[in-house]
């Protein structure tokens, strides 16, 4: 299977190119009280596991979202087990949860002690994709020109900035040129000084409460918009406000509206700020089975521009935007609306510390798993994680 025969490139590209992360060490020194207080190293390790399971306690502020008015659960047929090899697996690679969703039915599943099938957990930048989803009917009604205008069209407090100047497909393919850096290690990147303002960490003592207008869209130019891909967390929040200003309401509204959709089971909770503003650039927590209902929509659903897009695109290596993310990351053929395109039939979508969403459509198929990455970035760790997901799909 293509999937499984470019592991090695693929963690080459994952970890090396979109995260700039080195290996994470537990660094910090236990307090008085057991637990370390300290914020450092939080994605490594038991920290990952306390954030990723319990981010209402862990993390600074959000606010929770409602199950579906009227739910849609998968069909329930008998779970055959993995096998002993496949769960010592599983549980060497810190998962937490993992589904086989096929045919609309859970088939199998995994948890470690103490975790759930309606324990939330956060998904990190696997969400990017719950994001563009949220903004699915906007996407639909809107069009290529409503999706070629500029940012600042719709969101004129990013009149004047270079970042304003790129559009809203742009934003969503990250093929805008503004600078950002996801290097979980260095305190001063984009993606660590965008913690306290997204809702995730402390409030900087000297800031105060900040709204992301105020510096996460002013890093500098790194390239021309529409001819470079940088990795931005900025993108995703971008595009958020964006579908918002399009109709009119605020962007909880329809991120309720998409879980509606979904049919969500559980209630679900997502990183916000002092100002409503919610973290969507992976902010999401939701309980597993809800976090695979995606896949079914993407499965499912005929009529939409959204999804036609995501299973259509390619890329093309004479394009100076996909020329650079094909080379950063040579297991894809494409990357569309924060989805991965793995082969003709799969997408994937992933997140720091071992967030998987993997759908195939040729075998109606969807794997959802959870996890809390020792090292959160670790390289090995995502190909083993991979490498997983691919003998259990190779099952079905």
């Amino acid at each position: 299977m293509r999937t499984i025969s470019l592991l090695t490139t693929m963690i080459i590209g994952v970890v090396f190119f979109a995260c700039q992360v080195t290996s994470a060490s537990e660094s910090a020194t236990r307090s008085n009280i057991y637990l370390d207080d300290t914020r450092d190293n939080y994605l490594s390790g038991w920290k990952a596991m306390i954030t990723n399971a319990y981010p209402v306690d862990a993390l600074k502020s959000g606010r929770w979202f409602n199950p579906a008015p009227v739910s849609r659960p998968f069909l329930h047929v008998d779970i055959i087990p993995f096998s002993n090899e496949l769960r010592a697996k599983l549980h060497d690679n810190s998962t937490d949860a993992l589904i086989v969703v096929k045919d609309s039915a859970i088939v199998a599943q995994y948890f470690r002690y103490g975790f759930g099938i309606e324990d939330i957990h956060l998904i990190h930048s696997s969400g990017k994709c719950f994001t563009s989803f949220a903004i699915q009917t906007v996407y639909d009604r809107i069009g290529t020109e409503g999706l070629s205008r500029p940012l600042k069209a719709y969101l004129p407090r990013l009149e004047g900035k270079f970042f304003g100047e790129s559009t809203l497909a742009q934003a969503l393919d990250m093929k805008n040129g503004m600078e950002w850096s996801e290097n979980y290690d260095d305190p001063s990147t984009a993606t660590m000084l965008s913690g306290p303002v997204g809702g995730w960490d402390p409030l900087n003592s000297e800031k105060g409460p900040e709204s992301w207008y105020e510096r996460m869209f002013d890093f500098p130019k790194y390239g021309e918009h529409g001819k470079t891909w940088v990795y931005s967390s900025g993108s995703a929040v971008a595009s958020a406000f964006a579908g918002a200003a399009i109709e009119g309401r605020h962007y909880s509204e329809l991120v309720q509206e998409s879980y509606n959709e979904l049919g969500f089971e559980d209630r679900s909770w997502y990183v916000s700020n002092a100002f409503n503003e919610l973290s969507a650039e992976g902010g999401q927590a939701l309980s597993i089975r809800d976090h695979a209902k995606l896949g079914r929509f993407m499965l499912e659903k005929e009529g939409s521009t959204y999804v036609d897009d995501v299973w259509n695109m390619t890329g093309d290596k004479n394009d100076p935007a996909d020329s650079v993310f094909l080379k950063k990351y040579p297991f894809a053929k494409a990357y569309k609306n924060y989805w991965y395109k793995l082969d003709d039939d799969v997408i994937l979508a992933f997140g720091s510390s071992g967030q998987f969403l993997y759908v195939d459509r040729s075998k109606n198929l969807i794997i959802s798993k959870y996890s809390s990455f020792v090292e959160g970035q670790g390289a090995g760790e995502f190909a083993d994680g991979l490498e997983i997901i691919g003998k259990i799909a190779a099952m079905y």
